[in-house]
């Protein structure tokens, strides 16, 4: 029995460093890992941050368009807006308070003219939003890309004004949206370009609104716009079954300062 005892203590004399260095080996790992998930939240939050400082700082409107169907309104009199257009808008506020800024939400019909020459976040195009239809006709001739009006769907394309390509979304046999393209865009406010911005997030579809609103958080999108104070870009995504995945960036253009 004493030599039971025995063995089993010199077991465990024997085994302690080993058992030490495993533990000890195990803690710095941890640390790393731990220290460099840190790092890369930080960094993430850092490039957003660097993004939404100047318009977050200031409490930017985060501006939704209305759907007016015509004879249909009447079920709906403040209009209707999209699923894809209340993501957006879900996810935009949601960046701005996780980097503890705030936005007002507002319907693009309550703005006064005072509003619109602050700070805006518009959320879906000019078929949807009229404070973004505004915005892109006094845009005309600063920015390379433009909606159009598309003849077979009730929806728009965007037109690539340098190149005169059309980028338009595709449709299944019945009609329904399989892929979307949008733009994002930041500019001065053209209404106080010396005082204010605005970002405009606008699909085709509400579900190319919705991707390009999720592309702002997006950390290696931010890093590629990290040296560009106001730009467009062009993004594509695909729909399957009502949702969006795997939006990719067409193209990324400077605007500048004149």
């Amino acid at each position: 029995m004493g030599l039971a005892v025995g063995g089993v203590g010199g077991w465990l004399v024997q085994a302690f460093p080993d058992i030490s260095s495993n533990l000890i080996a195990a803690a710095i790992g941890g640390v790393l890992v731990w220290s460099a998930t840190n790092a890369r939240r930080r960094l993430r939050l850092l490039r957003a941050r660097r993004f939404w400082r100047a318009l977050g700082g200031r409490r930017p409107f985060i501006v939704l368009g209305a759907h007016d169907f015509g004879p249909h309104r009447r079920w709906a009199r403040a209009g209707v807006v999209g699923m894809g257009d209340i993501g957006a808008l879900v996810e935009i506020e949601a960046q701005l308070r996780k980097l503890g800024f705030a936005g007002k939400i507002a319907e693009s019909k309550q703005l006064s003219p005072r509003d619109l020459s602050s700070d805006l976040v518009l959320i879906g195009g000019p078929v949807a939003n009229a404070v973004t239809r505004t915005m892109l006709a006094k845009l005309n001739g600063v920015i390379s890309y433009a909606f159009a009006d598309d003849p077979d769907h009730e929806a728009a394309v965007v037109h690539d004004l340098r190149s005169g390509r059309v980028l338009a979304p595709q449709y299944d046999e019945a009609g329904y949206p399989v892929s979307d393209h949008a733009l994002i865009i930041r500019t001065p406010n053209p209404l106080a370009p010396d005082k204010a911005e605005i970002v405009i997030v606008a699909g085709c579809w509400e579900h190319g609104t919705a991707a390009a609103a999720e592309k702002l958080g997006d950390r290696k999108f931010l890093r590629r716009l990290k040296k560009l104070k106001h730009f467009e870009v062009s993004v594509e995504t695909t729909v399957v079954n009502g949702a969006h995945y795997s939006t990719k960036v067409v193209e990324i253009r400077e605007i500048s300062a004149e």
